[in-house]
């Protein structure tokens, strides 16, 4: 074997290992990379021993393995052992730090580069130890070259330190969500230069590691996304506080993006010449996401305000202020108009309150529309929004509601049921009415599917209607004694247990025992 042939196939197999090992280390995971970086230190090994057995079979051919050649390929060796040497040393640990559940602690890119590093020190101590050259020469070489590329670059330099400490320091990651002075997005990506945030506009920000190291860092996914908001809103000072702050409370639980715990707060803050002012403070898991949650329960405001009667103020000079009281309070003691008993009276006439609560075994009615026109007065229309909660299932109650628009959906939950019973309820639907006729608590829940208009029925209503015919009292106690029968069945395939308090007090008896009390009889 001829010298040139014998260089000519070292120089093969080097160049085809190491760009196997290339190849594959691209292809394969991070915990894997190792066997590729190997692969030169395996093959060259295997070579060596292919090539030496070769040459103690044939002794002519030592004359092929110069000591200067012998003394190289040693040094190529040994430098592919130390990488591989890197390499199992890495994966070893990021397998026990994974084995006991916790993140690696050094960063994709920090560890890269501690990795390159300890390669460059594993040729420097080849260079000197193997081949026996002086590397101060190199090292002064290398330290000058630094200081004119660092001092041209140090820019550059600056955001890859900044990178550096972001990272050991794990200040950000892909996937919290951060601001940055007037920026704020998610970061999708975190390299040596930059990092790359996504608003919740869809816009994409770069914004260099330096500006990231000197600003004030405002993570808001660590150590906890949860967040406090505020959001500040007017009430009259004819509200009482204590119902308007009920009412700020109701209309935050109402929102399912609001935690219940840490549980929602509101506060008088202020009081300004037009009216009173709060705040409202609850929590969600998404502050970033806070105009459209904030916006919810805002909404949500207006509707209960609305139902409550509370009043928004608004600025207005004194003479006006004085004119708008006197007017407010002189509405607020006078009897609905008649406009609106008579649309009152004609949503209950055509409603199933009518229809199936107040008729008799053949489906005839008891009352007449003139004689519903009474409990006109002592009804209201309410109106509730998409996704608010109408009453929930073993909840008080001590009203029902028809359904003059919109649509409503119920559920009742069982015990260890797969699937809860579901029902829709339209206009002129019922709902509620169980509640109403026995005391008991609401057997399911109701929300509100789409911006409805209900027409309350509330106890004081219920106990006129009973006394507007002496048969009224028998015919409900039987129609809510065989609607508790029925429900029984439901109850059963939903294994759900009602309590023996709530069986008696749905026996005919017991209902009858209710409406005289009701009546002021009993």
């Amino acid at each position: 074997m001829s010298l040139f042939l014998r260089s000519a196939i070292e120089l093969a197999a080097f160049a085809l290992t190491a760009l196997a090992g290339a190849a594959a280390g691209r292809r394969l995971g991070a915990g894997r990379r190792w066997t590729a970086a190997a692969a030169p230190a395996f093959l060259t090994l295997l070579l060596s021993a292919a090539l030496d057995r070769w040459a103690e079979e044939a002794p002519g051919l030592a004359a092929c393995f110069p000591p200067r050649r012998a003394i190289h390929f040693a040094a190529w060796q040994i430098f592919w052992i130390g990488v591989l040497g890197i390499r199992l040393l890495e994966t070893a640990a990021r397998r026990v730090y994974a084995a006991r559940g916790r993140a690696f602690p050094l960063p994709d890119l920090l560890a890269a580069l501690a990795r390159r590093a300890l390669y460059v020190a594993v040729a420097f101590l080849v260079l000197q130890r193997i081949l026996g050259r002086d590397i101060s020469t190199l090292l002064t070489s290398t330290a000058l070259l630094t200081a004119v590329v660092g001092f041209a670059l140090q820019g550059v330099l600056g955001n890859l330190l900044a990178g550096m400490s972001l990272h050991l320091v794990r200040a950000v990651v892909p996937g919290d969500w951060v601001a940055v002075g007037e920026h704020e997005g998610e970061v999708v990506e975190a390299n040596w230069r930059e990092t790359r945030l996504r608003t919740i506009r869809g816009h994409f920000l770069i914004v260099p590691n330096s500006r990231m190291a000197e600003a004030v860092l405002h993570n808001l996914s660590r150590p906890t996304p949860v967040r406090r908001h505020a959001v500040e809103v007017g009430a009259s000072y004819s509200d009482a506080p204590g119902e308007v702050i009920a009412a700020l409370l109701e209309a935050a639980r109402s929102v399912p993006a609001v935690l219940e715990d840490p549980p929602p707060s509101a506060y008088v803050t202020a009081y300004q010449d037009f009216g009173i002012n709060y705040e409202l403070h609850f929590w969600s898991r998404q502050y970033h996401n806070r105009t459209p949650i904030e916006g919810d329960v805002q909404r949500m405001i207006w509707y209960q305000f609305k139902r409550r009667g509370i009043e928004i103020p608004f600025p207005m000079s004194d003479r006006l202020l004085n004119d708008f009281m006197e007017v407010v309070y002189h509405q607020r003691r006078q009897p609905p108009a008649d406009t609106e008993i008579e649309r009152r009276s004609a949503d209950l006439w055509r409603s199933e309150f009518a229809t199936r609560v107040l008729s008799d075994e053949e489906g005839r009615p008891l009352l007449g529309r003139d004689e519903l026109r009474a409990l006109a007065p002592l009804l209201r229309h309410v109106r509730f929004t998409a996704g608010e909660t109408l009453f929930r299932q073993g909840a008080a109650g001590q009203s029902c509601y028809v359904v003059v628009s919109g649509r409503l959906a119920g559920r009742i939950e069982g015990e260890n049921a797969a699937e809860p019973a579901r029902f829709e309820a339209g206009p002129g639907a019922i709902v509620g009415e169980m509640s109403l006729l026995g005391g008991t608590p609401r057997t399911a829940t109701v929300t509100v599917l789409e911006e409805s208009e209900l027409l309350e029925i509330p106890e004081p209503a219920f106990a006129r209607l009973l006394g507007l015919r002496p048969e009224i009292p028998e015919r409900l106690a039987q129609l809510a004694a065989q609607r508790a029968a029925a429900n029984a069945a439901l109850f059963e395939r939903l294994r759900l247990k009602q309590p023996p308090a709530v069986e008696q007090s749905l026996r005919r008896e017991s209902l009858l025992r209710r409406f005289l009390h009701l009546l002021g009889r009993g």
